[in-house]
């Protein structure tokens, strides 16, 4: 049975990411937008499905950041907006899951090129977020990015970012500024996504619309990848690192298919599993193992368990090292919105683990986003 909405927002731009912060004990996420306006046109009056493709000769690319609550009154569920940011047309929002220097950070990766980093303050409501420093800007968009420290703290964590032109960049964070350290031409066509292996942060990964799913030593020059991969057959747009499992990386392409890797053994995925529409974003559980959520495009949004033999659904141990099989079953899926199906994260904690956890997802043209809970599961 499809689980309910709860309640729903309408950021009136296009929307593509959705973020719940890790560190406040409110439910509050993060909306990233993305719209095609006209130039001089500065109203909210967006460019049409129709006009989408507008050159960059006459369409302006803007964006908003909407910090939002979820609360739970006598009315019943309902999205509160705290604070809107208006930026340039954002592709991608990642917090820094461990706090930096004493700071709650969030990165964003935006059409102008740059990485945007913003600090979050606990003690404003209504300017919660502010702007820490941005990275030079680039002559392509910046389509991704994600943080090193996912899994230790650190003073000065790497960032790294993907670029429409198939390059791939690493920063780093100083007191008001973001700054490439590095750069390398790792794509021949757009670079969707770039992720670190949370596990040995000198391993970053890479996917484009050439089709290649990459890995890289961060401290080589960039020339060789460790591994390149065609075995998805359209462009890699979703990769992340299982931050409970050792080893364990997710893909997904355009051509439908989430795979599970070994990343002692790349030369072919341990388990596929087609969802029905391209997979532009993949998260797994905050706190269970084998819990994979989906954004499949125009297939809608899933939970996937993805069990290995010989480990507990919540054992956070590294993959076996031989002799061991990955299943990956659908557990549920939300198909109440009505376009893209893109941005998709789950709350960091549970709020009522007897009603299910909460999970937040958005969707493009109909910039819609919708609140509801994965059904509680037996372990």
């Amino acid at each position: 049975m499809e689980p309910p909405s709860l309640a729903s927002f309408d950021p009136v731009y296009c929307a593509d990411s959705l973020e719940f912060c890790p560190y406040n004990a409110k439910q509050r996420f993060l909306i990233g937008t993305y719209q095609l306006l006209k130039t001089g046109n500065a109203s909210d009056q967006a460019a049409t499905d129709d006009n989408q493709e507008l050159t960059s000769a006459n369409a302006q690319r803007v964006g908003r950041i909407y910090v939002c609550d979820f609360v739970e009154g006598a009315s019943g569920p309902a999205i509160v907006e705290r604070q809107r940011i208006e930026t340039s047309a954002i592709f991608d929002i990642k917090w820094s899951y461990n706090r930096v220097n004493g700071r709650e950070l969030v990165g964003a990766a935006c059409a102008d090129g740059k990485v945007h980093v913003y600090a979050a303050d606990d003690s404003s409501e209504d300017s919660y977020l502010s702007l820490l420093g941005a990275s030079d800007s680039e002559p392509s968009m910046c389509c991704s990015l994600d943080w090193s420290n996912r899994l230790a703290e650190s003073s000065s964590p790497e960032i790294v970012a993907s670029q429409s032109d198939g390059t791939l960049r690493i920063l780093k964070l100083g007191d008001s500024c973001v700054e490439t350290v590095r750069e390398w031409h790792a794509h021949d066509a757009e670079a969707w996504i770039s992720a670190f292996d949370y596990w040995s942060t000198s391993s970053v990964y890479s996917g484009g619309d050439d089709m290649r799913f990459k890995g890289w030593d961060s401290r080589m020059d960039g020339t060789s990848p460790v591994f390149n991969s065609r075995r998805h057959q359209a462009g890699v747009c979703s990769i992340q690192s299982n931050f409970h499992r050792q080893f364990m990386v997710a893909t997904g392409s355009y051509d439908d298919t989430v795979m599970i890797w070994d990343t002692r053994n790349m030369r072919a995925p341990t388990a596929e599993f087609n969802v029905g529409g391209g997979v532009w974003r993949l998260k797994w559980h905050p706190e269970e193992p084998t819990q994979l959520l989906v954004g499949a495009m125009y297939g809608g949004f899933h939970v996937l368990d993805v069990a290995v033999d010989g480990l507990g659904p919540l054992e956070r141990a590294p993959l076996p090292e031989a002799g061991y099989a990955v299943a990956v079953e659908r557990q549920v899926s939300f198909m109440k919105h009505e376009s893209i199906a893109y941005g998709a994260d789950w709350c960091q904690a549970s709020d009522d683990p007897a009603a299910g956890w909460l999970v937040g997802t958005c969707s493009f043209y109909d910039h819609l986003v919708h609140l509801w809970r994965r059904p509680t599961k037996s372990i």
